[in-house]
């Protein structure tokens, strides 16, 4: 586990490195999750940020986040995002989303190729509940 470092002569914190490689990725029917920085790989961090990837095609499922917003940036490819109001938006690389705590969402990758997408939620301890429906 990383940590942040505190100097207490500058008051300052030090930055904690994350690699790429000591972070496990979960791989999914859909694509795969790696949770770069959180409560359990950051000690002290107030946020989440992950690598998501999604298999040409395929999509996850719906849920949501109790506990905090998200916001979605795609780095590669392009998705089909679902609107808390209704609806879908098509975002490409480049685009992101905010999605408010608590909304139900997924996302769906409509392209040929791998899409990637960055995810960063405001919470160390993110929190995740499936759509019943």
């Amino acid at each position: 586990m990383s940590s942040f470092k505190r100097n207490r002569k500058a008051n300052t914190v030090q930055a904690a490195v994350i690699r790429n490689k000591d972070i496990p990725v979960s791989l999914t029917s859909w694509g795969s999750l790696q949770w770069l920085v959180s409560g359990q790989t950051v000690s002290g961090t107030t946020m989440t940020l992950g690598r998501v990837t999604f298999k040409p095609g395929e999509s996850n499922s719906s849920h949501s986040h109790p506990n905090c917003e998200e916001i979605l940036y795609v780095a590669q490819g392009t998705i089909e995002h679902s609107l808390p109001q209704g609806g879908t938006v098509c975002l490409k690389q480049g685009d992101c989303i905010v999605m408010p705590q608590g909304s139900f969402h997924n996302a769906k990758n409509i392209g040929t190729d791998e899409t990637i997408v960055i995810v960063a939620f405001n919470s160390p301890d993110r929190k995740t509940d499936t759509d019943a429906e």
